[in-house]
């Protein structure tokens, strides 16, 4: 007999692509419970994201609260089931706080063990699947039957109307045409990149090879110094930069009206791969950093450039040691032949 739940709580209060890759898990959790009371915990800049999953009946953003605050909070939610798909010091208090008869979580830290009592144990540092596989693995402990007779793969976030019209006047103002390649060159340092002069040399290639070509360089709005550097550097007509100030899937709504997307592994090249669009990514060799692990998931549009794929590479420089005009001249051309399609 197959056992329902009211009340679920699922908590992953970490960065914007870990939380992308969450979204099939949020799918997966009302596929197999659809009268069950589903609440998110999330960062404050993350809301945007899930705020319009129309299959979550609340989100809440844990930065708003003092975390002697959120703990008696918790409580009455009256939770059956607390799911964490990240796990910290202050998310395990809040999986106990809860009072959730059922407690489920990766088992990695010693208080792991004795905070979840449907724990799983995973060694995610091997990264021998990809995080969103990772997470599902957690949803399916509750029931792996049922789980595996209602499994779907869903990744799709929703833009608010706000979020359109903001692409739209960046758009209309510029006088941006149809054939747009977005580039989002900027991380926040969790994978391996390339140097703002390859970036440069990189689209500069591009647009001299590409006819009626509109490039928007994305970037948060502390990097909009950087990002105006950028287009000094590229030296071309039609590059515009769009810094971002206000609600993050304003970034998502400039990249869903662009034909291809290229970026490294970072939350806007998740939010593509959301969206479905075309993508070249750049990713690191490395297992921790690697496509396996956190590549694009749900979207089989994507080619992924690994500069260190057949060499060695230092993974203590932030930037890759192994990028030459070989790997440039590839990327150049898968990206003209996403054009061109």
């Amino acid at each position: 007999m197959t056992r329902t739940y009211k009340r679920i709580v699922i908590a992953r209060t970490d960065k914007i692509g870990d939380l992308i890759l969450s979204i099939p898990s949020f799918f997966m959790v009302r596929k197999m419970y659809p009268d069950a009371e589903i609440t998110l915990l999330v960062r404050n800049y993350n809301y945007n994201i899930v705020k319009n999953l129309p299959y979550i009946n609340r989100v809440v953003q844990i930065d708003r609260y003092r975390q002697k605050e959120l703990l008696e909070k918790i409580r009455y939610f009256n939770a059956d089931v607390f799911i964490a798909l990240y796990v910290d010091d202050f998310v395990m208090q809040l999986a106990k706080a809860s009072k959730a008869k059922v407690k489920i979580g990766p088992f990695s830290k010693l208080k792991s063990f004795f905070t979840f009592n449907k724990g799983v144990l995973q060694k995610r540092s091997k990264s021998i699947k990809h995080e969103a596989e990772y997470n599902l693995d957690l949803v399916k402990k509750l029931d792996k039957k049922l789980f595996e007779e209602r499994f779907e793969i869903n990744t799709a976030i929703y833009l608010d109307k706000s979020n359109i019209e903001s692409a739209e006047k960046f758009f209309k103002d510029n006088n941006i045409g149809e054939k747009v390649l977005v580039v989002n060159p900027f991380m926040g340092g969790s994978a391996k990149n390339i140097t703002d002069e390859q970036y440069s040399k990189l689209i500069r290639k591009i647009i001299d090879r590409q006819e009626n070509l509109d490039v928007v360089i994305t970037a948060h709005i502390s990097d909009e110094d950087r990002g105006l550097s950028l287009i000094e550097k590229i030296d071309r007509d039609r590059v515009y930069l769009f810094a971002n100030g206000g609600e993050l899937l304003n970034i998502g709504a400039v990249i869903n009206k662009s034909k291809v997307y290229f970026g490294g592994s970072t939350g806007p090249t998740h939010i593509a791969g959301s969206l479905q669009k075309s993508i070249v990514a750049l990713y690191p060799k490395k297992p921790t950093q690697s496509p396996t692990r956190w590549g694009i998931f749900g979207n089989e549009d994507v080619t992924y450039i690994i500069p260190d794929e057949n060499s060695k590479e230092n993974y203590k420089h932030k930037d890759f040691d192994s990028y030459t005009e070989d790997v440039e001249e590839k990327i150049v051309q898968e990206i003209i032949k996403r054009l061109e399609r």
